[in-house]
């Protein structure tokens, strides 16, 4: 395999976003950034946008490669280099540059390319320019799919196009030209490789045992009960029954709502709790009162919490390095107190147990199945299991900028699972908490009420944290940007990634 991963296949987990991609279940990660133009009122061009690109592509390699399969299905696809990679078919235009686009036509124009799939014969990423909106700004749309990076990861490919205020230096294009494409029996052998490097790994692992049987044994214990733990309070127990499941159409649309930090610090700093327990408490709250308005009972509802398990070493890589654990969100509790206590107890649950590393286990697990198996596995383990998703995506800890148009709201798209119509990610960006509620338009999710609900339930946590007297633990803290030049790509995948390290995907 070369420096550039080309002919890397899969890993079991990039893998299963492929297999469980439908029709209708689009497993692309993307986001909404709104940008404020240079104060010389230059703004970018999709000519400037492809310059950019262009001369940046040597720092993702993998944005030039594609998806080939492996012969007859034996294996998981595995990436090769795109001999008609053509950087004009990745980044486009969705406005002509004195088009003044609207709310109205903006919303149309993101929700119809959300509710696209990304094409599988080219690389797995877009990102879309509208050059001027109505209220004088420019947005950019970003689309990844998850098998090539999960919601940190996407970060890096958001690098092509933005920088840390201070360091928007240019780039010059590089000579590039395609890899030979592996041949059909290169391809067709790597799964017997494969195997024969599991087998080797086995043997270590026993000649490790032998050597050091009572730390081996103490690890296995360790992971032995993470793995029950992770089986037993989050993938075994089925979800409950709610009009958030059911079969998905093929639209989606995306609300995008920003909730002020200094509020969600407020109750953090008078309720026991994280920032993001405060989060969690405030949906269950608006997912509530949503049920009750509709003439539904107010139950619990399970939501898969993916948690990012990237180390700091993988800052710069790309692929998926997630586990996942669950929250009930306690719609029962009829006050904002009250599920906010429900809800940080059950994060330090899992926190003390490890479950998303015994999860993480579990997901590693899958690779061992032969591939035609896979999917189906898959897809029953997760059928079922949860009503829906809310992921909390790390944000950068500076400004970004693009071409000098600095970034004021950024709004995380969250695929929804087959079988689900709601999922929800936040990112906390300039003092705001960013909120991308994504869902099927023709279900009764009701993301626009929900965003206001959501304010509503703040405010509710607000007045129940002034009369807490119980401590509340203190804030993660976010390392500062680093003065000067960023420099090398890896250096700023670093800082942009800062806030990720042990948070959630």
């Amino acid at each position: 395999m070369s420096a550039s991963g080309h002919g890397e296949r899969l890993s079991p987990v990039d893998a299963s976003f492929l297999q469980l991609e439908s029709a209708h279940a689009h497993m692309h990660v993307a986001w909404i950034a709104i940008l404020a133009p240079a104060d010389d009122g230059a703004r970018p061009t999709i000519e400037a946008l492809r310059a950019r690109v262009s001369a940046r592509l040597a720092w993702v390699p993998r944005c030039r490669q594609r998806l080939l399969p492996s012969p007859l299905g034996l294996g998981a696809p595995c990436w090769v280099d795109d001999a008609r990679f053509d950087v004009a078919a990745h980044v486009v235009a969705l406005a002509e540059p004195a088009d003044a686009v609207g709310p109205a036509r903006f919303a149309a124009l993101r929700d119809a390319l959300l509710s696209e799939p990304l094409d599988r014969e080219r690389p797995l990423w877009q990102i879309a320019l509208l050059p001027r909106l109505a209220d004088g700004r420019c947005a950019v749309i970003g689309r990844v799919h998850h098998a090539m990076a999960d919601g940190a990861a996407a970060l890096q490919v958001g690098l092509l196009t933005l920088d840390v205020e201070g360091d928007d230096r240019p780039a010059t294009a590089a000579h590039w030209s395609a890899a030979a494409t592996p041949s059909t029996l290169q391809r067709a052998l790597d799964p017997l490789r494969r195997s024969a490097e599991l087998c080797s790994d086995a043997a270590r692992d026993v000649a490790r045992a032998v050597a050091h049987p009572r730390a081996t044994a103490d690890g296995a214990l360790r992971d032995a009960g993470r793995l029950v733990h992770a089986l037993s309070e989050d993938l075994l127990p089925r979800a409950p029954g709610s009009a958030l499941n059911g079969d998905l159409g093929p639209r989606r649309t995306l609300v995008q709502h920003r909730v002020a930090l200094g509020e969600l610090r407020a109750v953090s700093r008078g309720a026991p709790g994280t920032l993001h327990d405060v989060g969690l408490a405030a949906i269950a709250g608006a997912l509530r009162t949503l049920a009750l308005e509709s003439g539904l009972p107010a139950e619990p509802l399970k939501a898969m919490v993916p948690v990012n398990m990237r180390r700091a070493h993988d800052a710069a890589t790309l692929g998926n390095r997630v586990s996942m654990t669950s929250i009930w969100l306690p719609l029962q509790l009829s006050t904002a107190g009250a599920r906010l206590e429900h809800v940080r107890r059950q994060t330090a649950r899992f926190k003390a147990r490890a479950r998303p590393q015994g999860a993480q286990t579990l997901i590693a697990g899958f690779g061992l199945l032969p591939s035609a198996l896979r999917g189906s596995v898959l897809r029953a383990a997760a059928s079922g299991r949860f009503n829906l998703t809310i992921s909390s995506v790390p944000g950068p800890p500076g400004t970004l900028v693009m071409l000098g148009a600095a970034m004021q709201e950024i709004y995380p798209v969250i695929p929804i699972a087959p079988g689900q119509m709601l999922s929800i990610g936040t990112v906390p960006y300039a003092g705001q908490l960013h909120v991308g509620l994504y869902a099927d338009p023709d279900g009764p999710a009701q993301p626009t009420r929900l965003a206001e609900l959501i304010d509503d339930e703040v405010r509710a946590l607000r007045r129940a944290s002034d009369g807490w007297r119980a401590p509340s633990p203190p804030l993660p803290v976010v390392a500062p940007v680093a003065a000067g030049p960023v420099g090398t790509y890896e250096n700023r995948a670093a800082v942009l990634s800062t806030a990720s390290r042990g948070g959630r995907s």
